[in-house]
């Protein structure tokens, strides 16, 4: 079962090489290292969980243990006991797959196959309260420990995951946890209390631009600690959801052609984790791949600065059309050791371009900063020749070390 073979996106794969991307909950203590380090949170919100039982799914219910799915199992059996209840979830037309409390350790991962793959799932929910799936990547590729292909109304709730063999440092070298992809029409993808600590990424969407219309509705409520991403979200045509708490992450959220999402992130991060060019980065590779429309973007920082910005509004490769519009974008900052900027506006081809005629329009920038701040509230090394305006708040305009606003920035009116 986990060895059938799918369609990778080779472009979302080069964009994510070329695009400078460098780069939860209760129980997740006994993942940790003894302290986190010598600067714990400022604030960090805690988001309003959602509910499994909110899901409609049919009431059959059944136990991995049923099938051999027990902690202590080695990976085999347990491949074979997803599958197998998986197998009678279909026939019944859905339910809930039971995942008893305890330990599932999928050993030594040598390759980048996806481990437990699910084909045209429906209607099930995957209650793993008190489950902690673990694996450890051998070698510099990221395999996937669950994999749905075409799907409909599913969703994982409570699961816990770790990957003792990645490393912060290596790109692409570690495990993520959840990935999903479509060829048809999939919506109503749902993860719900889910946290990992040092893997790839919690959850990955993997359509290209091709095939961005298929997948829609996908939402995640958790926690990422020590890890590369909290989610990536590429190439879904509408209704993304995200609450994250991430403690040292490097890319909290990514996503090309992102349409109709609200994502709301807190973080924490401590000077001795790796960083990269933008805590949330929304991206597009021009409009024939994606533009970026109707998003909202909530940014809660505390700890060090060691993100080039919060929100990273990035246009990337040689396509002349296209634009990121109707953005509503909040960043506050807590007691941030030397931050740089809070929002960044450029256009990458082989590397930042100084001019671009890609469009950044109808976006408006909030936000606030408690404690010492010498950084810039506004990047725009790519002056957009396209017509266009960013609002900022005035408050916003008043921090920080560059008062300068760019062409096409405007201070909103109250």
């Amino acid at each position: 079962m986990h060895n059938a073979r799918k369609t990778r996106s080779p472009t979302r794969r080069r964009l994510m090489l070329t695009g400078g991307i460098g780069a939860i909950g209760a129980g997740m203590a006994t993942l940790l290292p003894a302290r986190l380090d010598d600067v714990q949170p400022v604030t960090i919100r805690r988001h309003r969980r959602s509910n499994a039982a909110e899901t409609r799914v049919p009431p059959t219910v059944v136990s991995l243990a049923d099938y051999g799915g027990v902690p202590g199992a080695g990976r085999d059996a347990l491949v074979r006991a997803f599958g197998r209840a998986f197998a009678s979830l279909a026939a019944a037309g859905g339910g809930t797959l039971f995942v008893p409390a305890g330990r599932y350790d999928f050993g030594q991962l040598e390759r980048g196959d996806d481990v437990i793959l699910c084909r045209d799932a429906h209607d099930i929910v995957i209650s793993a309260h008190g489950a902690f799936f673990s694996a450890k990547t051998m070698a510099r590729v990221v395999p996937h420990l669950f994999y749905f292909f075409n799907f409909h109304n599913i969703t994982i709730a409570g699961a816990r995951f770790s990957d003792t063999g990645f490393d912060p440092h290596v790109n692409w070298k570690g495990m993520y946890c959840v990935g999903i992809q479509a060829d048809r029409a999939s919506s109503g993808f749902r993860m719900i209390d889910c946290s990992a600590e040092r893997v790839m990424g919690l959850l990955a969407s993997n359509n290209n631009a091709r095939s961005r219309m298929l997948l829609s509705d996908i939402s995640v409520d958790g926690e990422v600690r020590h890890s590369y991403y909290g989610v990536g979200a590429s190439y879904i045509r509408e209704k993304v959801r995200v609450r994250l708490v991430c403690y040292n992450v490097r890319r909290a959220f990514i996503a090309y052609s992102l349409n109709d999402a609200d994502i709301l992130v807190s973080a924490h991060n401590t000077i001795n984790w790796p960083g990269s060019n933008g805590l949330v980065a929304l991206v597009s590779g021009g409009a024939s791949m994606g533009n970026v429309e109707k998003v909202r973007v909530d940014v809660e920082v505390s700890g060090a600065g060691i993100h080039g910005s919060y929100v990273h509004f990035y246009h990337q490769g040689p396509e002349a059309n296209g634009y990121m519009r109707d953005i509503d974008a909040t960043v506050n900052l807590r007691h941030v050791r030397s931050a740089h900027n809070l929002f960044a506006f450029d256009h990458e081809i082989d590397g930042v371009q100084t001019k671009t005629a890609r469009i950044w329009d109808r976006i408006f920038l909030h936000g606030s900063v408690i404690g010492a701040f010498e950084g810039s509230v506004v990047s725009n090394k790519s002056v957009t020749t396209s017509p266009g305006t960013v609002y900022l708040d005035p408050a916003l305009v008043k921090v920080g070390k560059n008062k300068t606003l760019a062409a096409g920035f405007r201070v909103r009116l109250p």
